[in-house]
């Protein structure tokens, strides 16, 4: 583990030194890189180890910018809102191991520590408080609402992610993008949405 996180750390470092990057409120990680003109925003928003994978895969050329997110929470809802707020990007990918293309989430609820249940079950959802430091702390509601897209391109499909709900509430097409051939599915979605 901790050669794992020597590894995020000096990568973090590395990216510091060479493009713009900002960690915010939540101690999340952004890097912006930036392309030609004339595409839009993409988020890639991830959990820190996926980084060293998810760099050699990044294609060299591509129009408007794409903002690398890493993520120190546990996959909260929350910390990724507030993504959705500093990258304010066109279209968000939620990175996850699996190959393909996630475009539904069935909805879950968390009622008791461990014990998740279907989006239906009448029971409340636990809060859990986040402190990440002294006198910052956040309220995650254990409950992620269903949702489901269209297929933008023709990619497999895995399961969406847990926070997709999120981007599609602010407006933001919200998508799982699996690591198994994440370079080709990138290219395929990056071609669709005119960003190559």
């Amino acid at each position: 583990m901790q050669t794992l996180t020597s590894d995020v750390e000096w990568l973090e470092t590395w990216l510091a030194e060479r493009t713009r990057t900002f960690v915010n409120e939540f101690g999340s990680f952004y890097v912006w890189l930036e392309g030609t003109h004339g595409g839009a925003t993409l988020l890639l928003w991830m959990q820190p180890p996926l980084l060293a994978t998810v760099l050699p895969q990044l294609p060299q050329h591509f129009k408007g910018r794409m903002v690398l997110g890493l993520d120190a929470s546990e996959g909260h809802a929350v910390p990724f809102a507030r993504a959705l707020c500093w990258a304010n990007p066109r279209w968000a990918l939620v990175l996850s191991p699996g190959e393909g293309l996630g475009l539904a989430y069935p909805g879950r609820k968390e009622v008791d520590e461990g014990v998740w249940v279907p989006w239906e079950d009448p029971r409340e959802a636990r809060p859990i408080v986040v402190e990440l430091r002294s006198g910052f702390s956040y309220l995650e509601p254990r409950a992620y609402a269903p949702w489901k897209a269209p297929a933008p391109a023709p990619l497999p499909t895995l399961e969406g992610p847990a926070v997709g709900a999120m981007g599609w509430e602010r407006g933001i097409p919200t998508y799982g993008l699996g690591l198994l051939g994440l370079d080709r599915s990138l290219q395929t979605l990056l071609e669709a949405w005119r960003m190559r």
